[in-house]
C-alpha cells in the first residue's frame, strides 16, 4: 500500500497496480490541485477497452489480435 496526501485532510491509499506508481501520483497531484477549490475525490473507475485486429485474415493480415488498454475516470464533488 502506498499513501499519497490529496489535500489537507485528504489521503488517497493505492495498492499495488500494474499501471504503476507514476498514474496514482497523478492522480494524486490532481486532486491536491483541485482541493483548496472544495473539489473532493467522490469515485475512481475504470473500464477495460480492447480492439480486435484482422490477424487470421488472409485478405486483410494486419497482426492485429486483441490490444488492451483502460480508460479511468475520476468524479470529483464540492
Amino acid at each position: 500500500m502506498k499513501e499519497r496526501l490529496i489535500g489537507d485532510d485528504q489521503l488517497l491509499v493505492t495498492a499495488d497496480t500494474t499501471l504503476g506508481d507514476a498514474l496514482w501520483d497523478w492522480v494524486a497531484a490532481d486532486a491536491a490541485r483541485r482541493a483548496p477549490d472544495g473539489w473532493r475525490i467522490a469515485n475512481i473507475g475504470a473500464v477495460g477497452t480492447q480492439f480486435t485486429g484482422t490477424a487470421g485474415n488472409i485478405a486483410f493480415n494486419t497482426g492485429g489480435g486483441y490490444m488492451t488498454g483502460v480508460t479511468m475516470w475520476i468524479l470529483y464533488r464540492r
